[in-house]
This record gives C-alpha cells, sequence and structure tokens, in this order.
C-alpha cells in the first residue's frame, strides 16, 4: 500500500487510480496501474507492507496495546513510486 506524506501540512493520504492531493493542495499523487504510482510537491512516499497490515487487522486486541505492522520510506529512487514534475501539473482521470 502506498501513502503520501506532505511536509508542508503534515497530511498522510491513500493513492488510488485519480489524482489526490493532500489538504493544503503542495502535494499530490496518483496510481498508474496496480503496482506503479506517481507524486510530485514537497512531500515523502511511505509504504505499508499489505500482508503485515492484514494479520494486524485480523490479529486486532480487543483491548492494551495495538497490534504492530510494518511500515516505512519508500526510497528515493524506486521503480513502482517515481517523482514527476511536469507531468503531474493537470488533472489525469
Amino acid at each position: 500500500m502506498k501513502l503520501l506524506y506532505c511536509n508542508k501540512c503534515n497530511d498522510i493520504f491513500l493513492l488510488v487510480r485519480r489524482m489526490r492531493t493532500c489538504y493544503c493542495g503542495a502535494s499530490r499523487a496518483w496510481y498508474v496501474d496496480n503496482v506503479s504510482a506517481e507524486y510530485s510537491g514537497n512531500c515523502t512516499p511511505i509504504g505499508i507492507a499489505n500482508n503485515s497490515f492484514k494479520q494486524a487487522l485480523e490479529n486486532q486486541p480487543e483491548e492494551g496495546t495495538g497490534k504492530d505492522f510494518i511500515a516505512f520510506v519508500i526510497p528515493k529512487k524506486c521503480e513502482t513510486f517515481t517523482r514527476e514534475v511536469a507531468q503531474l501539473q493537470h488533472v489525469r482521470n
């Protein structure tokens, strides 16, 4: 699962197959296909390991400490999450 963190407004949002922006509008991203995504702005890409998250959901405790899952900052150079500057200036449907 890919998310984007806006370094300006601290918003974190989930990517979908249409252009989305953060709360302040300074960062934006979208899924190109089921795996690859593009983003732009003053932001940091974040990933959540899908299987780890699914296991945490399935094992959610009734009380106490919540179940951990794997989340990580995606590297600046990533084949499936690329920074686009000029191409993201228009909204894609």
